[in-house]
């Protein structure tokens, strides 16, 4: 697998799954994902999105690795962090609210000031039958 982003000329944003939710996020993984990061040469990059799918949203760790990952990130390219929330089979407004309640203590204890505007938050309703989309994502600020 190749891990250098540097060929994707056109890359606008980086889409990656729950990762800080789904495993603790050690010295050896924020070693590897900052190093992947550095090698985005694309001069359009401009967004992280990480993606929660359906409900039962776990609570970001406690840890603070995954905030300190985000941070050496930010660092070496300057992101726009976006959450975006992928439901299926319930109510989007619902997921919604779920996603602000476990977003909420990050935002109080400030782990996210360092980014250079607030992280948005959107969602989008998935088709469980087919591979689109029942609504296109929407920014929720």
């Amino acid at each position: 697998m190749d891990l250098n982003l540097s060929r994707l000329k056109a890359l606008r944003s980086l889409q990656v799954g729950a990762w800080g939710t789904d495993f603790p996020l050690g010295d050896h993984l924020h070693t590897v994902v900052t190093e992947v990061f550095s090698t985005i040469a694309s001069p359009v990059f401009s967004e992280l999105v990480i993606v929660f799918a359906g409900r039962g949203i776990s609570p970001l760790p406690r840890d603070t690795s995954l905030f300190t990952t985000l941070y050496a990130m930010n660092e070496i390219r300057p992101f726009q962090l976006v959450f975006l929330l992928e439901v299926s089979g319930c109510s989007q407004e619902e997921a919604l609210r779920e996603l602000a309640g476990v977003l909420e203590p990050v935002y109080v204890e400030g782990l996210l000031d360092f980014l250079g505007s607030p992280p948005v938050v959107r969602s989008a309703r998935f088709r469980q039958q087919g591979w689109g989309w029942d609504t296109p994502p929407t920014d929720l600020y």
